[in-house]
């Protein structure tokens, strides 16, 4: 498998990671239609941001997953904030957020955008 499906396939599992987490966060603040909406924004968002990244530049894909993944992190974070309780359980409550769904888009993302660099080597090894 080449280094095009490769990235393709991270994409794939990027954008559905963010349609999870921005989807149930839209679900769970205004409904089932804005939801819906969401994920149509989100679909729309993602294809052409693809559609544009395979022309050559990466930002075209990685500055909206960011704003994507920063728009429900900031609102899990919020309301972790919102109601009083100790550091300890925010971070219990906040650790599967992270472990679930920020952390596995960083990972993703850094994968993706080493399988677009021209620097790679036929074993995949990163050159100076």
């Amino acid at each position: 498998m080449g280094d095009a499906w490769l990235r393709r396939i991270v994409m794939a599992a990027i954008v559905l990671l963010v349609l999870h987490a921005v989807g149930a966060w839209v679900y769970a603040a205004l409904g089932v239609g804005a939801a819906v909406a969401s994920a149509v924004l989100i679909a729309a968002v993602s294809m052409f941001s693809a559609r544009m990244a395979g022309r050559g530049s990466n930002a075209w894909f990685v500055v909206p997953t960011l704003l994507f993944t920063v728009l429900p992190l900031a609102a899990r974070l919020w309301n972790l904030f919102a109601v009083e309780q100790s550091g300890w359980t925010r971070m219990v409550e906040f650790t599967p957020f992270l472990v679930g769904f920020a952390g596995p888009v960083a990972l993703l993302l850094i994968t993706y955008v080493a399988l677009g660099t021209k620097k790679r080597t036929p074993g995949g090894v990163l050159s100076d």
